[in-house]
């Protein structure tokens, strides 16, 4: 009996979706079965990080000792902005301070 609870066990969490585990407006945890994200989890990322018009970032992965799931780490950031730091073409080579600062 034990075997067979063990192996419905592992058969369930194998086919067990992304789940949001942490959510705090400026980072969430996804928790999946693998030991990398999946693309459901990235894209599941990028939805909640969209709502607030941020975009998401992978940062880490954890992963609890004799776990089956892993727990990964992605950060809500704001939009790029195009050529950010980088002086302007026919501008300055030198950039400013108030420049730099700007994508912070």
């Amino acid at each position: 009996m034990y075997r067979f609870g063990f192996i419905a066990l592992f058969a369930l969490t194998a086919c067990a979706p992304s789940v949001i585990t942490e959510y705090n407006g400026h980072s969430l945890r996804v928790q999946t079965t693998g030991a990398k994200p999946t693309a459901e989890a990235v894209a599941e990322a990028r939805r909640i990080c969209a709502m607030q018009g941020l975009q998401a970032e992978y940062a880490s992965t954890q992963t609890p000792p004799n776990a089956l799931h892993s727990s990964h780490l992605f950060l809500c950031l704001p939009q790029a902005k195009p050529n950010a730091g980088l002086p302007r073409p026919g501008g300055p080579a030198r950039v400013d301070y108030l420049e730099r600062t700007a994508t912070m």
